[in-house]
């Protein structure tokens, strides 16, 4: 899997940055829910008079967290939201590292809408539990979804991303299961989090982490972890009702890269 060195030096720089800056805590991910819109700043990307779809969405001014290299739109199914394409596509022209998550299932009528680029990413999200995998590995609808949403990305020419989430119920064995099945098709990249916080899923997920995926790609995932809720329901961790609040990450996690 590949991990960009521009993504990189910029990541690094980011976690040098909040390392010296203790005190404005700025976050190497910033989380944008799709009805975001910003006010006419120096750090923003879009005007205040710009309508983002057939309505106009609220504005806020995030200021200095826009200078965080990567942006994680997420939300209840981003794709649902009509502006959602321009604002991507506004953030990775503005040299952001974008990634859109989304369970794939409304991906089909919009992907003509964004524009490939070497700064944005779909990242599919998987619930990694056994209910993703029926009995001799047969795969589940939902499952399918994600796979086949992978397979129009790349062939479209976009960089992917597979997220998944992991479930306390979720063994070793169906992970790597899913891990080995997402991987034939030749993502750009994984993610693994877990559903919910506690010590034995924290535990888990960072020996899965370690197995699995690159340092790279397991840092990123320690940083989106940072910036989940504390103890998300299982339910709210549904691709259609997930909901990210900002991160404001404490550690570098695991298999961090310089």
């Amino acid at each position: 899997m590949s991990f960009s060195l521009r993504l990189t030096a910029d990541l690094t720089l980011a976690l040098a940055s909040r390392a010296i800056d203790t005190k404005r805590r700025l976050s190497p991910v910033l989380h944008l829910s799709p009805e975001t819109n910003f006010e006419s700043t120096p750090d923003s990307f879009i005007p205040k008079s710009r309508q983002i779809g057939s309505e106009r969405s609220p504005s806020i001014s995030l200021g200095p967290r826009l200078r965080s290299p990567i942006i994680w739109i997420a939300g209840s199914e981003p794709l649902e939201h009509p502006g959602v394409a321009r604002l991507a596509n506004t953030l990775a022209a503005s040299g952001r590292y974008v990634f859109l998550e989304t369970s794939g299932a409304a991906l089909k009528p919009r992907l003509h809408e964004f524009q490939p680029s070497s700064h944005f990413y779909f990242a599919v999200l998987f619930n990694g539990d056994s209910s993703s995998l029926g009995q001799h590995s047969s795969l589940r609808d939902s499952f399918r979804v994600g796979l086949e949403a992978i397979r129009m990305a790349r062939l479209a020419g976009f960089f992917t991303c597979a997220h998944v989430v992991l479930q306390s119920e979720t063994t070793s064995r169906e992970l790597a299961e899913l891990h080995r099945e997402i991987c034939k098709l030749d993502v750009d990249g994984f993610l693994i989090t877990p559903a919910a916080r506690s010590p034995e899923l924290a535990k888990e997920t960072g020996r899965l982490r370690r197995r699995l995926l690159g340092r790279r790609w397991s840092l990123l995932s320690s940083l989106l972890d940072a910036g989940a809720s504390p103890a998300p329901s299982r339910a709210s961790r549904d691709p259609a009702r997930l909901t990210v609040p900002d991160s404001r990450p404490d550690n570098l996690g695991e298999g961090a890269e310089a």
